[in-house]
Protein backbone atom coordinates (compact mmCIF):
# COMPACT_ATOMS: atom_id res chain seq x y z
CA UNK A 1 0.00 0.00 0.00
CA UNK A 2 2.71 1.99 0.92
CA UNK A 3 4.67 1.37 -2.20
CA UNK A 4 1.63 2.24 -4.37
CA UNK A 5 0.90 5.65 -2.50
CA UNK A 6 4.97 6.71 -3.74
CA UNK A 7 3.98 5.38 -7.30
CA UNK A 8 1.20 7.67 -7.37
CA UNK A 9 2.83 10.52 -6.21
CA UNK A 10 6.17 9.95 -8.58
CA UNK A 11 3.67 9.91 -11.41
CA UNK A 12 2.02 13.19 -10.73
CA UNK A 13 5.36 14.82 -10.11
CA UNK A 14 6.37 13.57 -13.40
CA UNK A 15 3.17 14.66 -14.90
CA UNK A 16 4.07 18.31 -12.92
CA UNK A 17 7.96 18.51 -14.82
CA UNK A 18 6.62 16.59 -18.24
CA UNK A 19 4.17 20.08 -18.41
CA UNK A 20 6.50 22.55 -16.61
CA UNK A 21 9.79 21.25 -19.38
CA UNK A 22 6.89 21.67 -21.84
CA UNK A 23 6.19 25.32 -20.94
CA UNK A 24 9.91 26.22 -20.46
CA UNK A 25 10.31 24.69 -23.88
CA UNK A 26 7.69 26.70 -25.79
CA UNK A 27 9.02 29.35 -23.67
CA UNK A 28 12.95 28.71 -25.32
CA UNK A 29 11.93 28.78 -28.97
CA UNK A 30 9.08 31.31 -28.31
CA UNK A 31 11.98 33.47 -27.87
CA UNK A 32 14.60 32.42 -29.71
CA UNK A 33 12.46 32.91 -32.58
CA UNK A 34 11.74 36.63 -31.89
CA UNK A 35 15.01 37.15 -31.66
CA UNK A 36 15.45 35.32 -35.39
CA UNK A 37 12.52 37.22 -36.40
CA UNK A 38 10.59 34.34 -37.19
CA UNK A 39 7.25 34.36 -34.78
CA UNK A 40 6.87 38.21 -34.10
CA UNK A 41 8.03 39.44 -37.38
CA UNK A 42 8.63 43.40 -37.62
CA UNK A 43 8.68 43.99 -41.37
CA UNK A 44 11.11 46.31 -43.25
CA UNK A 45 8.59 48.42 -44.63
CA UNK A 46 9.70 51.69 -47.07
CA UNK A 47 8.92 55.21 -47.65
CA UNK A 48 9.00 56.79 -50.85
CA UNK A 49 8.87 60.55 -50.37
CA UNK A 50 8.58 63.73 -52.35
CA UNK A 51 6.24 66.79 -52.03
CA UNK A 52 4.64 69.55 -53.92
CA UNK A 53 4.90 72.97 -53.21
CA UNK A 54 7.64 75.22 -51.53
CA UNK A 55 8.30 77.51 -49.30
CA UNK A 56 7.11 81.34 -49.82
CA UNK A 57 4.09 83.24 -48.61
CA UNK A 58 3.59 85.85 -51.46
CA UNK A 59 0.49 84.45 -52.60
CA UNK A 60 -0.69 87.14 -54.92
CA UNK A 61 2.17 85.37 -57.55
CA UNK A 62 0.50 83.10 -59.58
CA UNK A 63 3.61 80.49 -58.87
CA UNK A 64 3.08 80.54 -55.15
CA UNK A 65 1.47 77.71 -54.07
CA UNK A 66 -0.77 77.90 -50.99
CA UNK A 67 -0.12 74.39 -49.96
CA UNK A 68 2.45 72.10 -49.01
CA UNK A 69 1.93 68.58 -49.22
CA UNK A 70 5.31 65.49 -48.14
CA UNK A 71 3.64 62.52 -50.01
CA UNK A 72 5.19 59.08 -48.90
CA UNK A 73 4.44 56.11 -51.01
CA UNK A 74 4.72 52.72 -48.39
CA UNK A 75 6.03 49.69 -49.69
CA UNK A 76 6.24 45.98 -47.66
CA UNK A 77 10.23 44.69 -48.54
CA UNK A 78 8.31 41.62 -49.67
CA UNK A 79 6.53 43.47 -52.45
CA UNK A 80 9.76 46.28 -53.13
CA UNK A 81 10.99 44.19 -56.62
CA UNK A 82 7.90 43.34 -57.89
CA UNK A 83 6.40 46.74 -57.08
CA UNK A 84 9.40 48.39 -58.81
CA UNK A 85 9.06 45.99 -61.75
CA UNK A 86 5.59 47.31 -62.18
CA UNK A 87 5.91 50.74 -61.95
CA UNK A 88 8.93 50.64 -64.39
CA UNK A 89 6.75 48.89 -66.76
CA UNK A 90 3.78 52.06 -66.16
CA UNK A 91 6.57 54.67 -66.50
CA UNK A 92 7.54 52.81 -70.14
CA UNK A 93 3.67 52.80 -71.50
CA UNK A 94 2.55 56.27 -70.17
CA UNK A 95 6.41 58.16 -71.03
CA UNK A 96 8.22 56.42 -72.80
CA UNK A 97 11.67 57.55 -72.17
CA UNK A 98 11.21 60.62 -69.53
CA UNK A 99 10.54 60.19 -66.09
CA UNK A 100 7.29 59.64 -64.71
CA UNK A 101 6.69 63.33 -63.65
CA UNK A 102 3.51 64.79 -62.56
CA UNK A 103 4.29 68.34 -64.18
CA UNK A 104 5.03 66.31 -67.56
CA UNK A 105 1.20 65.32 -67.06
CA UNK A 106 0.23 69.40 -66.75
CA UNK A 107 -3.64 69.52 -66.54
CA UNK A 108 -4.69 66.18 -68.79
CA UNK A 109 -7.00 64.54 -66.29
CA UNK A 110 -7.55 62.35 -68.65
CA UNK A 111 -4.20 61.33 -69.51
CA UNK A 112 -3.51 61.14 -65.18
CA UNK A 113 -6.94 58.84 -64.68
CA UNK A 114 -5.45 56.50 -67.15
CA UNK A 115 -1.85 56.31 -65.74
CA UNK A 116 -3.90 56.21 -62.38
CA UNK A 117 -5.83 53.17 -63.06
CA UNK A 118 -2.70 51.36 -64.60
CA UNK A 119 -0.81 51.79 -60.77
CA UNK A 120 -4.01 51.75 -58.58
CA UNK A 121 -3.80 47.66 -58.55
CA UNK A 122 -0.24 47.45 -57.32
CA UNK A 123 1.10 46.90 -54.07
CA UNK A 124 1.97 50.07 -52.08
CA UNK A 125 -0.10 52.58 -49.62
CA UNK A 126 -0.20 56.48 -49.28
CA UNK A 127 0.50 58.35 -45.93
CA UNK A 128 0.40 62.64 -46.69
CA UNK A 129 1.02 65.77 -44.41
CA UNK A 130 -0.65 68.89 -45.83
CA UNK A 131 0.12 72.31 -44.60
CA UNK A 132 -2.31 75.29 -45.66
CA UNK A 133 0.36 77.50 -45.46
CA UNK A 134 -2.76 80.77 -45.78
CA UNK A 135 -3.24 79.95 -42.37
CA UNK A 136 0.23 80.46 -40.75
CA UNK A 137 0.14 83.76 -39.00
CA UNK A 138 2.25 86.62 -40.30
CA UNK A 139 3.90 86.99 -36.94
CA UNK A 140 4.52 83.56 -37.05
CA UNK A 141 8.03 82.06 -36.68
CA UNK A 142 7.13 79.57 -39.22
CA UNK A 143 7.18 82.16 -41.75
CA UNK A 144 10.89 81.80 -41.49
CA UNK A 145 12.09 79.33 -43.90
CA UNK A 146 14.47 77.26 -41.55
CA UNK A 147 11.62 77.15 -38.38
CA UNK A 148 9.16 76.54 -41.33
CA UNK A 149 11.14 72.99 -42.24
CA UNK A 150 12.07 71.90 -39.11
CA UNK A 151 8.26 72.02 -38.07
CA UNK A 152 7.51 69.83 -40.93
CA UNK A 153 10.35 67.60 -40.10
CA UNK A 154 9.26 67.25 -36.86
CA UNK A 155 5.37 66.38 -38.15
CA UNK A 156 6.35 64.23 -40.72
CA UNK A 157 8.72 62.13 -38.39
CA UNK A 158 6.89 61.78 -35.55
CA UNK A 159 3.69 60.77 -37.50
CA UNK A 160 6.26 58.41 -39.44
CA UNK A 161 7.85 57.05 -36.46
CA UNK A 162 4.74 56.31 -34.61
CA UNK A 163 2.97 54.61 -37.20
CA UNK A 164 6.35 51.83 -38.34
CA UNK A 165 9.00 50.01 -36.58
CA UNK A 166 11.25 49.30 -39.13
CA UNK A 167 11.37 52.24 -42.02
CA UNK A 168 13.45 53.41 -44.16
CA UNK A 169 12.87 56.71 -45.86
CA UNK A 170 14.26 56.99 -49.53
CA UNK A 171 13.77 60.69 -51.50
CA UNK A 172 14.90 61.88 -54.60
CA UNK A 173 18.44 63.52 -54.09
CA UNK A 174 18.23 66.81 -55.81
CA UNK A 175 20.61 69.97 -55.31
CA UNK A 176 17.46 72.03 -54.98
CA UNK A 177 15.59 70.13 -52.39
CA UNK A 178 16.15 71.93 -49.76
CA UNK A 179 13.12 70.20 -47.74
CA UNK A 180 14.39 66.78 -48.34
CA UNK A 181 17.83 67.72 -47.48
CA UNK A 182 16.69 69.62 -44.08
CA UNK A 183 14.36 66.02 -43.25
CA UNK A 184 17.14 64.08 -43.67
CA UNK A 185 19.40 65.85 -41.34
CA UNK A 186 16.70 66.28 -38.97
CA UNK A 187 16.26 62.37 -38.77
CA UNK A 188 20.10 62.02 -38.09
CA UNK A 189 19.61 64.00 -35.02
CA UNK A 190 16.30 62.90 -34.16
CA UNK A 191 16.54 59.21 -34.25
CA UNK A 192 16.75 57.48 -30.63
CA UNK A 193 15.23 53.68 -31.11
CA UNK A 194 11.92 53.17 -29.59
CA UNK A 195 12.41 49.61 -28.91
CA UNK A 196 14.83 46.93 -29.38
CA UNK A 197 13.15 46.02 -32.64
CA UNK A 198 13.19 49.82 -33.99
CA UNK A 199 15.02 50.61 -36.72
CA UNK A 200 14.53 54.10 -39.02
CA UNK A 201 16.36 55.51 -41.44
CA UNK A 202 16.89 58.03 -44.40
CA UNK A 203 18.78 57.26 -47.47
CA UNK A 204 18.52 59.42 -50.70
CA UNK A 205 17.30 57.29 -53.49
CA UNK A 206 19.94 55.37 -55.80
CA UNK A 207 19.30 54.47 -59.05
CA UNK A 208 17.69 51.26 -58.90
CA UNK A 209 15.09 52.88 -56.69
CA UNK A 210 14.49 56.12 -58.25
CA UNK A 211 10.93 55.08 -60.20
CA UNK A 212 9.19 54.49 -56.75
CA UNK A 213 10.13 58.55 -55.97
CA UNK A 214 8.88 58.82 -58.68
CA UNK A 215 5.71 57.06 -57.98
CA UNK A 216 5.60 59.48 -55.03
CA UNK A 217 6.00 62.78 -57.09
CA UNK A 218 2.22 61.71 -59.25
CA UNK A 219 0.71 61.32 -56.14
CA UNK A 220 1.68 64.54 -54.58
CA UNK A 221 0.99 66.03 -58.13
CA UNK A 222 -2.92 64.33 -58.09
CA UNK A 223 -3.40 65.35 -54.18
CA UNK A 224 -2.25 69.25 -54.96
CA UNK A 225 -5.36 69.16 -57.58
CA UNK A 226 -7.47 68.58 -53.99
CA UNK A 227 -5.84 71.25 -52.41
CA UNK A 228 -3.67 74.55 -53.94
CA UNK A 229 -5.63 76.95 -54.66
CA UNK A 230 -3.77 77.37 -58.08
CA UNK A 231 -4.32 73.45 -58.63
CA UNK A 232 -7.97 73.37 -57.76
CA UNK A 233 -9.25 75.81 -60.04
CA UNK A 234 -7.87 73.27 -63.14
CA UNK A 235 -9.33 70.33 -61.46
CA UNK A 236 -12.02 70.28 -63.86
CA UNK A 237 -13.91 68.22 -61.31
CA UNK A 238 -11.55 65.47 -60.31
CA UNK A 239 -11.25 64.30 -56.89
CA UNK A 240 -8.17 62.51 -56.57
CA UNK A 241 -8.16 62.27 -53.14
CA UNK A 242 -11.45 60.35 -53.39
CA UNK A 243 -10.05 58.06 -56.42
CA UNK A 244 -6.86 57.54 -54.35
CA UNK A 245 -8.98 56.49 -51.41
CA UNK A 246 -8.40 53.12 -50.30
CA UNK A 247 -4.48 53.39 -51.11
CA UNK A 248 -4.40 56.39 -48.24
CA UNK A 249 -3.92 54.65 -44.84
CA UNK A 250 -3.17 58.50 -43.12
CA UNK A 251 -3.47 61.71 -43.52
CA UNK A 252 -2.08 64.73 -41.67
CA UNK A 253 -3.03 68.36 -41.91
CA UNK A 254 -1.85 71.32 -40.51
CA UNK A 255 -3.29 73.64 -38.74
CA UNK A 256 -5.84 70.99 -37.89
CA UNK A 257 -9.82 71.22 -37.71
CA UNK A 258 -11.36 72.36 -34.91
CA UNK A 259 -14.56 70.38 -35.17
CA UNK A 260 -12.38 67.13 -36.04
CA UNK A 261 -9.81 67.48 -33.55
CA UNK A 262 -9.23 64.59 -30.99
CA UNK A 263 -7.20 65.89 -27.94
CA UNK A 264 -6.36 62.10 -27.32
CA UNK A 265 -4.85 62.19 -30.81
CA UNK A 266 -2.21 64.23 -30.56
CA UNK A 267 -1.56 65.35 -26.81
CA UNK A 268 1.07 62.95 -24.70
CA UNK A 269 -1.09 63.18 -21.25
CA UNK A 270 0.90 62.09 -18.19
CA UNK A 271 -2.56 61.33 -16.10
CA UNK A 272 -6.21 61.10 -16.62
CA UNK A 273 -6.73 64.49 -15.30
CA UNK A 274 -5.16 65.92 -17.91
CA UNK A 275 -7.08 64.37 -20.75
CA UNK A 276 -9.85 65.20 -19.08
CA UNK A 277 -9.21 69.37 -18.55
CA UNK A 278 -7.67 69.37 -22.03
CA UNK A 279 -11.06 68.04 -23.32
CA UNK A 280 -13.34 69.90 -20.97
CA UNK A 281 -10.88 72.89 -22.09
CA UNK A 282 -11.57 72.49 -25.90
CA UNK A 283 -15.01 71.76 -25.77
CA UNK A 284 -15.93 75.39 -24.07
CA UNK A 285 -14.04 77.06 -26.33
CA UNK A 286 -15.61 75.88 -29.22
CA UNK A 287 -18.81 76.12 -27.52
CA UNK A 288 -18.30 79.74 -27.14
CA UNK A 289 -17.28 79.90 -30.67
CA UNK A 290 -20.42 77.96 -32.09
CA UNK A 291 -22.60 80.08 -29.76
CA UNK A 292 -20.96 83.73 -30.94
CA UNK A 293 -19.45 83.23 -34.25
CA UNK A 294 -22.77 83.58 -36.69
CA UNK A 295 -24.16 86.42 -34.64
CA UNK A 296 -24.23 89.72 -35.56
CA UNK A 297 -21.77 90.03 -33.12
CA UNK A 298 -21.03 93.50 -31.33
CA UNK A 299 -16.63 94.80 -31.87
CA UNK A 300 -15.87 93.25 -28.72
CA UNK A 301 -17.11 90.02 -29.49
CA UNK A 302 -15.31 90.19 -32.68
CA UNK A 303 -12.49 90.69 -30.71
CA UNK A 304 -13.12 88.13 -28.16
CA UNK A 305 -13.68 84.96 -31.28
CA UNK A 306 -10.40 86.45 -32.67
CA UNK A 307 -8.59 85.96 -29.60
CA UNK A 308 -9.67 82.76 -29.06
CA UNK A 309 -8.94 81.36 -32.67
CA UNK A 310 -5.33 82.14 -32.19
CA UNK A 311 -5.96 80.55 -28.51
CA UNK A 312 -7.01 77.45 -30.39
CA UNK A 313 -4.87 77.22 -32.88
CA UNK A 314 -1.70 77.25 -30.74
CA UNK A 315 -3.39 74.41 -28.85
CA UNK A 316 -4.21 72.26 -31.86
CA UNK A 317 -0.96 72.64 -33.59
CA UNK A 318 2.16 73.65 -31.18
CA UNK A 319 3.57 70.53 -29.28
CA UNK A 320 5.52 72.99 -26.52
CA UNK A 321 2.04 74.85 -25.85
CA UNK A 322 3.85 77.35 -24.02
CA UNK A 323 1.82 80.62 -22.97
CA UNK A 324 1.48 83.05 -24.74
CA UNK A 325 2.00 86.95 -24.07
CA UNK A 326 -0.34 89.43 -23.67
CA UNK A 327 1.51 91.52 -26.37
CA UNK A 328 1.43 88.75 -28.87
CA UNK A 329 -2.48 88.48 -28.47
CA UNK A 330 -2.38 92.25 -28.86
CA UNK A 331 -0.27 92.25 -31.60
CA UNK A 332 -2.32 89.66 -33.52
CA UNK A 333 -5.63 91.47 -32.88
CA UNK A 334 -4.23 94.64 -34.48
CA UNK A 335 -2.44 92.24 -37.46
CA UNK A 336 -6.28 91.30 -38.16
CA UNK A 337 -7.35 94.79 -38.64
CA UNK A 338 -8.84 95.45 -34.94
CA UNK A 339 -7.96 98.86 -32.56
CA UNK A 340 -4.63 98.23 -30.84
CA UNK A 341 -6.20 97.87 -26.93
CA UNK A 342 -4.07 98.54 -23.77
CA UNK A 343 -3.14 96.10 -21.67
CA UNK A 344 -6.11 96.86 -19.14
CA UNK A 345 -8.45 97.15 -22.10
CA UNK A 346 -7.52 93.97 -23.29
CA UNK A 347 -7.74 92.12 -20.09
CA UNK A 348 -11.29 93.68 -19.29
CA UNK A 349 -12.72 93.14 -22.31
CA UNK A 350 -11.16 90.15 -23.92
CA UNK A 351 -9.78 87.58 -21.47
CA UNK A 352 -12.38 88.63 -18.72
CA UNK A 353 -15.39 88.12 -20.97
CA UNK A 354 -14.29 85.07 -22.44
CA UNK A 355 -14.49 83.77 -18.71
CA UNK A 356 -17.67 84.86 -18.11
CA UNK A 357 -18.93 82.71 -20.44
CA UNK A 358 -17.38 79.63 -19.30
CA UNK A 359 -14.12 79.62 -21.33
CA UNK A 360 -11.69 78.04 -19.47
CA UNK A 361 -8.91 80.27 -20.28
CA UNK A 362 -4.78 79.64 -17.71
CA UNK A 363 -3.02 82.68 -17.19
CA UNK A 364 0.72 83.19 -15.49
CA UNK A 365 2.74 85.48 -15.48
CA UNK A 366 3.68 84.45 -19.20
CA UNK A 367 0.60 84.94 -20.63
CA UNK A 368 -2.55 82.84 -21.66
CA UNK A 369 -3.58 79.40 -22.88
CA UNK A 370 -5.70 77.49 -23.08
CA UNK A 371 -5.34 74.58 -20.52
CA UNK A 372 -3.91 71.57 -21.91
CA UNK A 373 -3.32 70.05 -18.34
CA UNK A 374 -4.50 70.24 -14.88
CA UNK A 375 -1.02 72.20 -13.66
CA UNK A 376 -2.17 75.30 -16.15
CA UNK A 377 -5.64 75.45 -14.49
CA UNK A 378 -3.79 75.60 -11.21
CA UNK A 379 -1.60 78.40 -12.69
CA UNK A 380 -4.72 80.50 -13.23
CA UNK A 381 -5.73 79.52 -9.79
CA UNK A 382 -2.65 80.12 -7.87
CA UNK A 383 -2.46 83.71 -10.11
CA UNK A 384 -5.78 84.62 -9.01
CA UNK A 385 -5.13 83.50 -5.04
CA UNK A 386 -2.54 85.80 -5.57
CA UNK A 387 -4.46 88.95 -6.77
CA UNK A 388 -7.47 87.97 -4.67
CA UNK A 389 -5.95 87.35 -1.23
CA UNK A 390 -3.86 90.30 -0.39
CA UNK A 391 -7.04 92.59 -1.63
CA UNK A 392 -9.14 91.03 0.64
CA UNK A 393 -6.79 91.60 3.72
CA UNK A 394 -6.51 95.31 2.87
CA UNK A 395 -10.43 95.46 2.94
CA UNK A 396 -10.74 93.99 6.05
CA UNK A 397 -7.84 96.34 7.44
CA UNK A 398 -10.11 99.31 5.63
CA UNK A 399 -13.25 98.13 7.40
CA UNK A 400 -11.86 96.75 10.71
CA UNK A 401 -10.36 100.29 11.10
CA UNK A 402 -13.42 102.33 10.33
CA UNK A 403 -15.97 100.36 12.75
CA UNK A 404 -12.88 100.89 15.73
CA UNK A 405 -12.64 104.63 14.88
CA UNK A 406 -16.00 105.67 14.30
CA UNK A 407 -16.80 103.86 17.70
CA UNK A 408 -18.94 101.05 15.85
CA UNK A 409 -21.07 103.47 14.23
CA UNK A 410 -19.85 103.19 10.83
CA UNK A 411 -20.32 99.52 9.33
CA UNK A 412 -18.99 100.14 5.54
CA UNK A 413 -20.25 96.57 4.41
CA UNK A 414 -23.70 96.28 5.84
CA UNK A 415 -24.95 97.24 2.52
CA UNK A 416 -26.70 94.44 0.94
CA UNK A 417 -24.62 94.88 -2.37
CA UNK A 418 -21.32 94.03 -0.36
CA UNK A 419 -23.23 90.78 1.33
CA UNK A 420 -20.52 88.69 -0.81
CA UNK A 421 -17.47 90.93 0.02
CA UNK A 422 -18.53 90.55 3.90
CA UNK A 423 -18.47 86.76 4.31
CA UNK A 424 -15.62 86.75 2.62
CA UNK A 425 -13.39 89.30 4.80
CA UNK A 426 -15.26 87.64 7.55
CA UNK A 427 -14.01 83.92 6.52
CA UNK A 428 -10.31 85.63 5.49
Amino acid sequence: MHITRLLLVFLQLNIVVNQLFCQLYTTVITMKCLFNNQTLKYYMQYAFCDEFGAFGFTFEKPNVSTHFIITAIIVNDSDMSALRDSVEAVRKKHFQTGEMKSSHLKNNHTRIRKLLDDLMPLPFNIYYLVVDKRKIYEQSGLRIKTSFYKFLNQMAYNALQKSFQKLTIVADETGSNEFMQSFSEYIKDHNPALSLFDEFNFRFNKSEHGVLVQLADIMSGCLAFCYDENKKSKAEGSNYKTYLGKKIIGIQEFPRDPVTFRVEDQINFDSRDDATVANLCLRKALAFKQEFENKDADENSKMQIAVLDYLLFRFMNNSVRRYISTQELQNDLERKGFERLSTQSFRNRIIAKLRDHGVIIASSNKGYKLPSKKSEVEDFIKKTQGIIEPMLHRLKLCYNAIRLGSNGTIFMLDDPEYSTLKKLIEVE
